[in-house]
């Protein structure tokens, strides 16, 4: 499974260093299928230019959309995105993320937005097989839709 590693730029974190694996394939598209249908439900829509903008726009774009979504299906989308992440101990394996690993606040919006990252393949997949209003959160351009400029 692809991982990337991440380190804090600034903060009370800096130094720690995270490393964030993707959820298996099953995993991740319930996952995705789940947030996409609580996203639809709350009435969020994904802006031409996050998805033009590719992979950094759809990860900027979509955790401000988790916004619209009530705290118990925020909290399971955020908790998998999270999941994904372990911190790598001084001499020793990496580990699960505790409490007590994280002392910038920033640091959990950062380790969930670089999680997201990962998975928006599977989150475009889903919002495209769902329903045609899931479709809806993925502007298509055409001759009659063009892109925004």
């Amino acid at each position: 499974m692809k991982s990337i590693e991440w380190t804090p730029a600034s903060g009370a974190d800096l130094g720690k260093r995270f490393t964030i694996t993707r959820m298996p394939a099953f995993a991740a598209d319930k996952w995705a299928r789940h947030t996409i249908k609580a996203l639809i439900k709350a009435g969020a829509k994904i802006p031409d230019t996050a998805m033009e903008a590719g992979i950094v726009g759809m990860g900027g774009v979509a955790m401000q959309m988790f916004g619209f979504m009530d705290n118990d299906d925020c909290d399971a989308a955020f908790q998998a995105l999270l999941d994904c992440v372990q911190i790598q101990r001084p001499g020793g394996m990496p580990a699960r993320i505790l409490d007590l690993d994280i002392d910038d606040p920033q640091t959990l919006s950062d380790l969930r937005t670089e999680a997201f990252k990962l998975h928006v393949g599977f989150f475009k997949a889903a919002a495209l097989q769902i329903s045609p209003l899931a479709a809806a959160l993925f502007p298509q351009t055409s001759p009659e839709n063009p892109p925004a400029a």
